[in-house]
């Protein structure tokens, strides 16, 4: 499956949970399938990191483009969010972008003092690994403090990505069943050890008993991270269809359908 093919699963996932909580009543199952979005975003995201790294100016670049999408995402979503009471709770919220541009940048100071290519990975220093998880500890708190998406939990998710797709790269690339048995496994064990983490923050560190209820009530929303691990073990690593104009697309779709969606709403659809 090419990152062509993930990119529109991702647009059309998300569109479908904004859609079902704007415009439906009785809209779960559309929330649900939006569970598939965020781990398609940060596994391109991470792609795309392997993909410019060792290229300085498509690098910079890159940054410079998730800076400018913050920036231009947090008003769109803050006007579909919270409207009309923006400027009582605009702060309360983030948009994810500003999640994404954070581990973007933490994956930069990982492969900077801890490349992946084996060349230069046979000793690792005790010092590069301290800095790597202060690194992460930092961001994780910006992203808690700033009340970015899903605040200290969400970046774990991506990083796991990165983990995992530093040694999948290295990996034997023909296209057998059991490399993707391998990898579908991998990914599904990255979400069993995630999700329960989640829910155990996201509750405020409740009880075992009380853990395991509150995530059977939220059994239909885990089965989409599950269905998301079979999608992106799919994945072939290649763009395949590249035209601008798409990309430019899926680029600023975020802030684009959200601006969208409160227009329509703000006309009375």
């Amino acid at each position: 499956m090419s990152w062509f093919i993930i990119r529109i699963i991702a647009m059309l996932t998300m569109l479908a949970d904004h859609i079902g909580r704007n415009f439906i009543d009785n809209q779960m199952l559309l929330t649900w399938i939006w569970r598939i979005a965020f781990p398609c975003y940060a596994f391109l995201l991470a792609e795309w990191f392997f993909f410019v790294f060792k290229e300085k100016r498509r690098l910079l670049k890159h940054i410079w483009t998730l800076i400018i999408l913050a920036v231009i995402s947090e008003p769109c979503y803050d006007l579909l969010e919270f409207w009309p009471n923006i400027l009582e709770k605009f702060t309360t919220s983030q948009s994810v972008m500003i999640t994404l541009l954070l581990w973007f940048l933490w994956m930069i100071i990982t492969e900077l003092l801890f490349p992946s290519n084996k060349e230069n990975n046979e000793k690792i220093k005790r010092k590069s690994i301290a800095v790597i998880i202060c690194s992460y500890l930092l961001i994780g708190y910006t992203n808690y403090i700033m009340a970015a998406n899903f605040n200290f939990v969400w970046p774990l998710l991506a990083i796991a990505y990165y983990r995992y797709l530093r040694y999948a790269r290295n990996e034997d690339k023909t296209k057998n069943n059991r490399n993707r048995i391998i990898r579908f496994l991998v990914l599904l064990w990255i979400f069993v050890v995630y999700l329960p983490l989640y829910f155990w923050i996201k509750g405020k560190f409740p009880s075992m008993t009380w853990l395991i209820e509150y995530m059977w009530q939220y059994l239909p929303w885990i089965w989409w991270y599950f269905i998301a691990a079979l999608v992106l073990s799919l994945s072939n690593g290649k763009l395949w269809y590249h035209e601008k104009w798409f990309r430019y697309l899926y680029i600023s779709f975020y802030p684009l359908h959200a601006l969208i969606i409160w227009i329509l709403l703000c006309l009375g659809f």
